[in-house]
């Protein structure tokens, strides 16, 4: 049985307050500046413009450490992600909020099936989804059946889509640093 919050220890509380409560502004305002502060090309964006435009729904995933950048690739109005139960996710979820977007908790070892079904429901709400095939457990860069699953389920296509950045200032040689 979980404990409940006033059997845990008063340090681990205040630490959950400050991530959950108080992280989520300057951790948005870092993707911002981030954002702000790289060199973006897009490629192959082509593809979920014309899905979109045709009016469709589809599941952009991307490899889980890639995360932080994944609000600017996304072309759409309505967006679900998938994200975990745990502490991370809820600051993740907090964050993500302040662009918009939508959270679906759950995960393949919590809440699984729950989460399918949320993520359904947002389907048939217009929302396109989100989601990171390989996971935060791993392993890394290997797609997990999950993504398939769903897609086949929701009948929607999957995108791909990849992260890649350089600093918007070349150094004085004219070579990144």
């Amino acid at each position: 049985m979980s404990e409940g919050p006033s059997k845990r220890p008063f340090k681990k509380r205040v630490k959950e307050f400050l991530l959950t409560r108080l992280a989520p502004v300057p951790g948005a305002l870092f993707v911002r500046a981030l954002h702000s502060s790289l060199r973006v090309r897009t490629v192959g964006r082509e593809v979920p413009a014309a899905i979109k435009r045709d009016g469709g729904q589809y599941i952009m995933a991307f490899w889980h450490g890639t995360l932080l950048m994944m609000v600017y690739a996304y072309v759409g109005e309505r967006l679900t992600f998938l994200v975990s139960w745990h502490r991370d996710g809820e600051l993740v979820t907090r964050v993500m909020r302040r662009f918009g977007m939508d959270a679906t908790r759950g995960s393949s070892s919590r809440g699984g099936l729950r989460a399918l079904h949320g993520l359904l429901r947002k389907v048939r709400q217009g929302y396109d989804i989100a989601f990171t095939p390989d996971g935060p457990k791993g392993p890394a860069r290997i797609a997990q059946l999950g993504v398939v699953q769903t897609a086949r389920l929701a009948g929607l296509p999957v995108v791909p889509v990849g992260m890649a950045a350089l600093k918007k200032k070349p150094c004085a040689a004219g070579i990144p640093s």
